[in-house]
């Protein structure tokens, strides 16, 4: 055998085992749930030893507010908590906390969170805004996070049938309550792509913080922006073996073709600062949005990445009455 042969051979090889080593890492770190890969029992954020909001690793841009973000969490954990689920429509036990809001009920949040997160890290101050205006506040654990179920983190194209299950959920356990769905990062694009497969009657608006359009959009992004490295091929290869091994595919679902067929009030909030989903995607959802239906957008110039509530909390805080006060009527009326 000729020597250029071997080289052939070599060099083939060592191409297949980069491949395979990337696609492996890439599907490792991005969709592979943590609590898969610990083997342990799930954390829970309900836990008195919780991740504190003053550590700098969970999230350096909320240090500013992190006394803030603690004294509401100790607020939210005071209130009495029930504890609910739900199954997923592919067999998951998904699981939630609910507080239900003071007196006369006028409707309930639906809140999801984002990405390697969990709904008391994302939302806690939000909550109390939303128990303060009459609501009752249910806050899923996404699949594959915290005590949900799940192996694998699906960036909205499975999740957003959850969405859907929690809503379904939630009129047969309080019949009549109008819902408002709410959703930061990963958690926005699910609520938003759950408008594509059709949502129950009892949802009337929708808030949508940061989310991305596709995953293989936002992959593109922060591989380009925060890794320096090209998509091709170790991108397309996840995704083939996403396809396989969790059931989708990067390119699964778009929220700019869910938003093409939503009705619902939508109210969308993006930082300009953000470096972990870029800030246009939320301008391409806020125009296919204004299309079809009664769309705001704010966007914050000061803002990183799931802080534009935090950066202009007043300007926020009324956009958010505003959707409300549109597709809900006030207690009483």
């Amino acid at each position: 055998m000729n020597w250029y042969v071997y080289v052939f051979i070599a060099a083939a090889v060592m191409i297949v085992v980069t491949l395979a080593a990337g696609t492996h890492i890439m599907f490792s770190t991005s969709v592979l749930s943590d609590n898969y890969k610990r083997r342990a029992k799930p954390k829970s954020c309900w836990d008195e030893n919780e991740d504190d909001p003053r550590d700098v690793s969970m999230m350096p841009m909320c240090i500013p507010y992190a006394d803030e973000l603690l004294e509401a969490r100790k607020w939210i954990k005071s209130n009495p908590l029930t504890d609910h689920e739900v199954t997923s429509y592919d067999g998951l036990t998904l699981r939630a906390k609910y507080l239900d809001a003071d007196g006369e009920r006028r409707g309930i949040v639906l809140l999801m969170h984002g990405f390697r997160s969990n709904p008391l890290h994302d939302f806690s101050l939000a909550i109390k805004i939303y128990h303060d205006m009459g609501f009752g506040c249910l806050m899923p654990y996404q699949r594959a996070h915290g005590e949900s179920g799940g192996k694998y983190v699906c960036y909205g194209v499975k999740e957003r049938y959850d969405v859907v299950s929690w809503c379904s959920y939630i009129e047969e356990k309080y019949p009549g309550s109008p819902v408002i769905l709410d959703g930061i990062s990963m958690g926005a694009s699910s609520v938003i792509m759950a408008c594509g497969i059709g949502l129950p009657e009892n949802v009337k608006g929708i808030v949508a913080d940061c989310g991305f359009t596709t995953p293989v959009d936002e992959f593109k992004f922060f591989m380009k922006e925060r890794l320096r490295l090209k998509p091709f091929p170790f991108l397309y290869t996840a995704s083939l073996v996403s396809k396989i091994r969790a059931g989708f595919s990067f390119n699964g679902a778009s929220t700019v073709e869910a938003l093409k067929s939503n009705r619902l009030p939508v109210f969308i909030a993006h930082g300009e600062r953000d470096t972990i989903v870029p800030h246009y995607m939320s301008v391409l959802n806020h125009e296919a949005a204004k299309e079809v239906c009664d769309a705001s957008f704010l966007s914050v110039p000061e803002a990183d990445h799931g802080m534009s509530f935090l950066t202009d909390r007043e300007t926020y805080t009324e956009e958010v009455v505003k959707l409300i006060d549109k597709c809900i009527k006030p207690i009483g009326e």
